[in-house]
């Protein structure tokens, strides 16, 4: 049993770097929205945005960072970070509230789409004709892959405890 623990802990010691090794710098998140009113009601508008963690940290907890990446997409059109003007991740109270960029050049002339984040909720702004369509925005963070391997190796060593105790008590 000692020889037992002593692999055990040698594989937690393993896997802890193993994880630290594959943790990325940059926390990535979802958006996705709906405009809810003006011209545009009912279309979708969906994205991904990151940033780097550690800039993060020191931004304060009502801060910004700049973002290091950004898409989405809205009226069938896709848009990238270096088409974005002014794009930044919003924080308040530590906590993050979303994405902030500005996009120009959309489906007519002359009509920009806007992320906006403040006072705890993020939105977005379609102009087009000088008419607003309103939206609300939804964030999600997508799983880095140092917590899938985590939760995967937290699993392995469940299962092979509990086969470990099967063969003992048999």
């Amino acid at each position: 049993m000692k020889k037992f623990s002593h692999t055990l802990i040698r594989g937690a010691a393993a896997m802890a770097l193993l994880t630290g090794a594959l943790t990325a710098q940059a926390a990535t998140y979802n958006f996705s929205g709906t405009v809810i009113s003006g011209p545009q009601l009912g279309q979708l508008l969906s994205g991904q945005f990151s940033f780097d963690d550690a800039a993060a940290a020191l931004a304060g907890p009502d801060g910004s960072v700049a973002l290091t990446g950004l898409s989405l997409s809205f009226l069938g059109q896709t848009f990238q970070l270096g088409q974005a003007l002014d794009p930044y991740a919003q924080f308040e109270g530590g906590q993050l509230i979303g994405p902030n960029a500005g996009f120009s050049g959309f489906a007519m002339p002359g009509a920009t789409l806007q992320l906006q984040s403040f006072f705890g909720s993020s939105n977005f702004t379609y102009n087009a004709g000088g008419l607003d369509s309103l939206g609300e925005l939804s964030i999600s963070a997508v799983p880095e892959p140092a917590s899938w391997a985590l939760g995967l190796a937290g699993l392995a060593v469940v299962l092979g405890l509990s086969r470990r105790r099967r063969a003992l008590s048999a």
